[in-house]
């Protein structure tokens, strides 16, 4: 349970300040309108501290390998959602599009964030790093 919730934990850590390089290749109207809409539902998940909502908005092949299922990482992330108190709203300054892999830039303080594509939808991954969690873990 303790790896779980310093899944969540990283996640969180993630969104709000996680860096990497930047890509040449320009996002797609559609990319734009799909991650704006994801980042406008992280902002709501959060404020509202709605625990389904913010596993919606994370990605299913994780949900599955970490938690097994979506009922038990809710109740998980609540408990993270309850501690981590109020977080910034996100406003998105510059978005970049490499594949399956997006990096949002965002104003102020908030840094940069990864999103991955999974079954042509965009999410909140656990791992930023380029490595699927099963190499992350090991």
């Amino acid at each position: 349970m303790l790896k779980k919730l310093a899944t969540i934990g990283l996640v969180g850590a993630a969104l709000l300040g996680a860096g990497c390089g930047g890509s040449d290749e320009s996002a797609s109207e559609e990319d734009r309108q799909s991650l704006t809409r994801l980042v406008e539902e992280l902002n709501r998940v959060t404020s509202e501290k709605d625990a389904e909502g913010f596993c919606d908005v994370m990605q299913p092949s994780q949900i599955d390998e970490t938690f097994h299922t979506k009922a038990r990482c809710v109740s998980e992330t609540k408990k993270i959602l309850k501690q981590a108190g109020e977080q910034p709203v996100l406003s998105i300054e510059d978005i970049q599009v490499d594949g399956d892999r997006a990096e949002v830039r965002f104003a102020g303080r908030a840094g940069t964030a990864i999103f991955v594509k999974e079954d042509g939808r965009w999410y909140v991954p656990f791992s930023t790093d380029g490595t699927d969690a099963e190499e992350s873990e090991g």
